[in-house]
């Protein structure tokens, strides 16, 4: 299955949403581009379609910041223990 990625990325000190050759922003803040990541990758994911946030700064590798997975995971262990 494919997981939708979003990066969040800097560029000449303003922050950017890239996904597939799409380009978003410029943000003010590195939390302000999360945050519209986030509503982004929500707003396109399901349980057929994962989405994934990834902080891509420079020189470093890709790290997840919100994925669609763990948030399912999260939410049916929380219904689990309401049931229990």
């Amino acid at each position: 299955m494919i997981t939708n990625e979003f990066f969040v990325t800097t560029r000449v000190g303003k922050w950017y949403v890239d996904n597939g050759t799409e380009s978003h922003g410029p943000y003010l803040s590195q939390r302000d581009a999360v945050a519209d990541a986030i509503d982004a990758a929500k707003s396109v994911s399901g349980r057929k379609k994962p989405a994934a946030v990834l902080l891509k700064l420079p020189g470093s590798n890709a790290e997840v910041v919100w994925s669609s997975r763990e948030e399912l995971r999260e939410a049916n262990a929380a219904k689990s223990a309401v049931e229990a």
